[in-house]
């Protein structure tokens, strides 16, 4: 891909120079590769192997105040291929073709600032949301081996219009777009662009307004058109409390669908989650809370636990109580996080199925981090959101490239 890049480089320095062509051209992307080793005899829901994902591109200048983004996504299992009949070993590697066709366009856009004076806007395939966002996230996902029902850290996206707006109070979004989903076996609507998936309609607002300097308040809202009813979608607000010493947020989010734009019913599912975090120099202690009434998104990016984190967003968010506490330390390159879970049904009638986590990240240089992690679950089996299953294990080991 870099040397694909380069020669689009080169071909744009051989043009005139008042072309201008590639003006202010910088690479953008990452690689991730991740081992993972689950020992868990729901063996349909995971899975044991190596991925990576490639993400290659790049934005330059196109005129003043507009910017082209393109950038391409390349996903393999390692040893996976087509083989020969007594060849030993039997993984050949796949056809230059194979590898081409592979090869996904997940951003392709141009970005034009102050229209009119005041408005940005983005038009095209793109990234949306914000990485840590329990509802709202499309794009790549990190740290995670993302092996159940075999997804390989597919990088989302979506195509779409998005004007932006932001002064010292207010920074607002609003996207219209559209985009594919794939129904992964009974896990519910599932967004990244696929070519057997069922196209649908977004529109949302997402505005974030600083109150004060500590104090500052989400709204957003977002609809999808033609999943099941005619309108389904949710909305919800976050009200984040953050001086340097600590950080304490509430997020509160409703699910809607009928034949309005905004319907309630007479049980509507629902979603409120806590968070809070003191900041302790090298020692950072978290604790996180979630109750959900069958709340659903097929766009978030919670993923509490190495192991249960591998649900799909839109279970693992109606899963009904989730308790979590952790402590992060930073030493020079080296960061450690330490994870208790707790899993329960929203009635809390049985008792909880509970997960341990470590996850230990080292900064090589600042473009090459390795990572490992490690997670245990005991399962109870009374619960009807859970396995049957006994307890479970789950390593993994990985390198993340930025390029």
């Amino acid at each position: 891909m870099k040397k694909l890049l380069g020669l689009f480089m080169a071909l744009a320095i051989a043009m005139p120079a008042s072309a201008e062509l590639l003006r202010n051209f910088e690479l953008t992307g990452d690689v991730q590769v991740i081992a993972s080793d689950v020992r868990h005899n729901a063996s349909g829901e995971f899975t044991t192997g190596t991925n990576m994902r490639v993400l290659a591109g790049g934005s330059f200048d196109v005129a003043e105040n507009v910017r082209a983004n393109l950038m391409f996504q390349y996903l393999n299992q390692w040893g996976s291929g087509p083989t020969i009949e007594g060849f030993t070993p039997g993984t050949i590697g796949k056809s230059a073709n194979d590898y081409l066709e592979q090869i996904r366009l997940v951003e392709a856009n141009v970005e034009m600032k102050e229209l009119f004076g005041w408005l940005d806007m983005k038009v095209g395939r793109q990234f949306y949301g914000d990485e840590d966002s329990t509802v709202m996230y499309i794009g790549p996902r990190y740290y995670n081996s993302e092996l159940r029902y075999n997804d390989y850290n597919y990088a989302t996206s979506i195509d779409a219009v998005k004007l932006a707006y932001a002064n010292d109070f207010v920074n607002a979004n609003v996207i219209m777009g559209e985009l594919e989903f794939y129904n992964r076996g009974g896990a519910g609507l599932v967004p990244p662009i696929s070519a057997t998936g069922d196209k649908h309609y977004m529109y949302g607002l997402d505005a974030k307004f600083r109150l004060s300097d500590p104090l500052s308040f989400q709204l957003y809202g977002y609809n999808i058109k033609d999943v099941g009813e005619d309108y389904n979608g949710f909305y919800g607000g976050k009200l984040t409390f953050a001086p340097e010493a600590f950080l304490v947020s509430a997020e509160y989010a409703r699910n809607h669908e009928g034949n309005r734009l905004i319907k309630e019913s007479h049980d509507n599912p629902y979603l409120l989650k806590l968070d809070a975090k003191l900041n302790m120099d090298a020692f950072t202690p978290r604790a996180a809370f979630v109750y959900s009434k069958d709340f659903a998104s097929p766009f978030g990016n919670y993923r509490p636990g190495l192991l249960m984190g591998d649900w799909a967003p839109t279970e693992i968010l109606a899963y009904g109580r989730i308790y979590n506490v952790g402590l992060d330390y930073n030493w020079e390159k080296w960061n450690f996080a330490l994870d208790g879970y707790a899993f329960q049904d929203r009635t809390a009638q049985h008792s909880a199925s509970l997960e341990a986590d470590l996850v230990i990240k080292y900064d090589y240089n600042d473009n090459i981090q390795l990572f490992a992690g490690a997670g245990y679950i005991k399962y109870n089996s009374n619960d009807s959101n859970t396995f049957d299953a006994a307890d479970n294990t789950k390593g993994q080991v990985g390198v993340l490239v930025r390029l």
